[in-house]
């Protein structure tokens, strides 16, 4: 179900972030999307989850929320460009007042004896020229108040009621304090020299043209995470029983539908292939850029083009079962998710408003004492206003999202924020050898027999690997798919050792050569340091010999190279025996003492977990169902395309794009990450210890103050979005 919510009391992306995350809290809430520009959250949750918890957890954390129920969903963000475009039109009206008719202007006279005012209304014009020209300020300066700074004044009082302050506070305190002042000095004259409309006005008119433009420019940081949910088309063509096509919303797509495919059109939702063949594009999903060939009994996902043919396939996922729905509900949550470093910023932020706070009143109190109250109010309206934390709480959050939507355009799938965080503390790099650095795809080569029937012994090989889904296995079938199957019994598949059954009261092994000699079978006709493969043992006898090689992907030795230019020190982890992985390390590069050899899956683990031992950040990059725990164990666990779904759900980086080429390049855009946020944390500690004290010996006033708030927010943001080319 999916739930859409009015929000009130937002201005700028921090708010966003706090009300996404009370809505992600709420139980039963999958997954919550707000947008500031229009004032929204869209909730997708499960059935039973109600809208009054929703409304409840975000009026909990200082925010108003309604349910929408048909409303225009451009109508907020309207109001909100409309109240901007007000507040534009009368703060330059104040200004340019305050600098053009300070006096009385000539014209202003010409036009009151034209329109025959009696001189006495003409001379009390003049001698209360001051006055009536204040109510004229006031009257420019009232509507910017009450219209343009009414989100300012409702965030401020939310926060306020739920026992926080922030950054609505700060500007509200602001604002409120120079349009009171003048207001108060309007109707008491001579308590002050002159008006501060034009400052109130302009702190509400900048900080919301700041918070606009942050939209506006953060919307590029979105766009990667849109474009992916726009893919899927709106409408399928299902094939019906009597052979009729009919076109049908994909919303009402069930599992089993048969669905026509035209060349051009995008894939609706995930299936198989039942007819046809073609060309797909999965270049989006994955980030591989060459068209694949589709065949039937092959799987076909949403969001992908069919290029050349007509093709039907059979639904087997729809909706937010999708690989694509998945993928972006993974790229959400890792924009909604919280670095370890954010949690340290807020709790700094939330204490840096109250220190602002008092520094604002010992200004108003130091300077009321010493010079004038006015000087000293407008002097503390400054600090208010320049020391707003809003740039400290952007500089983790905007980073992350332009960081997680650049990878997801690379077919790289963060799972949240600390992931990124991880890969910038990375040193140590551990690769799986088989399916990793080698082609997942093995081969069987020519069998050595030691039987006299070669065609029992290849069958017996078949009808063992037949049920199995391990690599190797796979390599055995392919290789002897033509041979018979023969009936076994008892059939066990030995994790990280082999298959064994029953064949007409003989048992039958196929496995490590290892496995079988531990088993007493004896071996000793084979030469053990040049083999790299399995055996096919009956009873205590090696029945063949079979030699399974993976040859190594194009890229490995690349990657190996890049990343120990980079400085990373990396390990290969290998169940093979060791003679096999030091020729595999000295074929890419990696020094003998890096190489793990003859490690059961249950022990790949125990190996990162005894390198973490030793005060070391380990990533372990894996694919295969028996990499599970070492992925979780590790610092960092990364899984390539073809993992199994163990695997991927262990990993906080899942690669879409099978070639591991991009892993120098998913490390090193972490790192920069990691770098922004430094740099965009230093940038807004730097602006603030700078500006308070200006502000404070009354350097900036402000309006100015307003200003430079907004153009460090656009810095950290800015700077965030040059992830994209960095």
């Amino acid at each position: 179900m999916k739930v859409k919510l009015r929000i009130e009391g937002m201005t700028c992306n921090n708010c966003v972030r706090h009300v996404r995350n009370a809505l992600s809290r709420v139980p039963r809430v999958i997954s919550a999307h707000v947008d500031l520009e229009k004032s929204q959250a869209v909730v997708t949750a499960e059935e039973g989850c109600q809208p009054s918890q929703l409304i409840g957890a975000v009026e909990e954390a200082g925010y108003g929320a309604k349910l929408i129920e048909g409303e225009d969903e451009d109508s907020a963000s309207k109001r909100w460009t409309r109240s901007l475009v007000l507040g534009i039109i009368l703060t330059t009206a104040l200004y340019l007042s305050q600098f053009l008719i300070r006096s009385p202007p000539l014209w202003l006279g010409n036009i009151l004896f034209a329109l025959s005012i009696p001189s006495s209304w003409m001379t009390l014009l003049y001698s209360q020229w001051n006055f009536f020209f204040g109510l004229y300020l006031f009257l420019l300066a009232l509507p910017v108040q009450l219209v343009s700074g009414y989100s300012f004044y409702l965030g401020a009082y939310r926060q306020i009621r739920s026992g926080r302050l922030d950054m609505d506070t700060l500007v509200s305190l602001g604002s409120s304090s120079a349009f009171l002042l003048s207001t108060f000095g309007l109707f008491f004259p001579g308590i002050i020299e002159h008006y501060y409309y034009d400052e109130a006005a302009a702190i509400i008119t900048l900080v919301s043209a700041g918070h606009w433009l942050e939209a506006r420019v953060s919307r590029r940081a979105n766009r990667t995470l849109k474009k992916l949910l726009e893919l899927a088309p709106a409408y399928a063509t299902v094939l019906e029983d009597n052979g009729i096509e009919k076109k049908v919303p994909v919303s009402e797509l069930v599992i089993g539908q048969r669905v026509v495919l035209k060349p051009g059109e995008r894939i609706p939702v995930d299936g198989e292939v039942i007819e046809g063949q073609g060309l797909v594009d999965e270049s989006m999903l994955t980030g591989e850029s060459r068209p694949i060939e589709k065949f039937p009994a092959e799987k076909v996902f949403a969001g992908t083009l069919n290029l050349n043919s007509r093709i039907v396939m059979r639904v087997s996922a729809a909706g937010e079962k999708t690989v694509l729905a998945h993928i972006a509900e993974v790229v959400l949550k890792a924009q909604e998710s919280r670095a370890s470093i954010q949690n340290f910023v807020d709790k700094l932020s939330s204490v840096f408003v109250i220190f602002v706070i008092g520094i604002a009143i010992a200004t108003a109190l130091g300077w009321g004492f010493s010079t004038k109250w006015e000087t000293a109010l407008i002097r503390a309206a400054s600090v208010l206003v320049v020391a707003c934390p809003c740039a400290m709480g952007l500089a983790t959050p905007a980073a992350i999202m332009v960081a997680s939507n650049r990878l997801a355009s690379l077919g790289i799938l963060i799972r949240d924020g600390s992931a990124l965080e991880k890969c910038g503390k990375i040193r140590e790099v551990i690769f799986d050898k088989t399916g990793t650095l080698t082609q997942p795809k093995l081969t069987v080569g020519d069998p050595e027999y030691f039987l006299k029937d070669p065609l029992l012994a290849n069958s017996l090989a078949y009808s063992l690997a037949k049920s199995s889904l391990h690599p190797v296995s796979r390599a055995v079938i392919e290789k002897f798919e033509n041979y018979p199957l023969l009936s076994l019994e008892h059939w066990q598949e030995k994790p990280g050792a082999g298959i064994q059954a029953l064949y007409q009261d003989h048992v039958v092994r196929l496995g490590s050569l290892s496995w079988l000699k531990s088993l007493g079978i004896n071996i000793d006709e084979l030469k053990l340091q040049s083999l790299s493969g399995i055996g096919l043992a009956m009873d205590d006898s090696l029945v063949a010999y079979y030699p399974v090689s993976a040859p190594l992907k194009p890229a490995a030795k690349k990657v190996i190279e890049r990343l120990s230019a980079n400085g990373y020190i990396v390990y290969i982890l290998s169940g093979d025996k060791k003679e096999i992985a030091l020729e595999l390390g000295a074929q890419i590069g990696i020094n003998s003492e890096n190489i793990i050899a003859e490690v059961r899956p249950e022990e790949k683990a125990k190996v990162v977990r005894s390198l973490q031992q030793q005060g070391k950040s380990v990533a372990f990059i894996g694919d295969g169902i028996n990499d599970g725990p070492a992925l979780a164990q590790a610092d960092l666990g990364i899984a390539v395309l073809n993992a199994s779904d163990i695997a991927k759900e262990s990993a906080d980086i899942v690669l879409l794009n099978a070639d591991i080429e991009i892993i120098p390049l998913l490390l090193e855009i972490s790192d920069k990450t990691l770098k922004t946020i430094k740099e965009n944390l230093f940038w807004a500690f730097f602006y603030n210890t700078l500006a308070i004290p200006l502000a404070v010996m009354g350097k900036l006033s402000p309006s100015v103050c307003a200003a430079a708030m907004g153009l460090s927010d656009l810095f950290v943001i800015g700077n965030a979005l040059r992830l994209y080319k960095r």
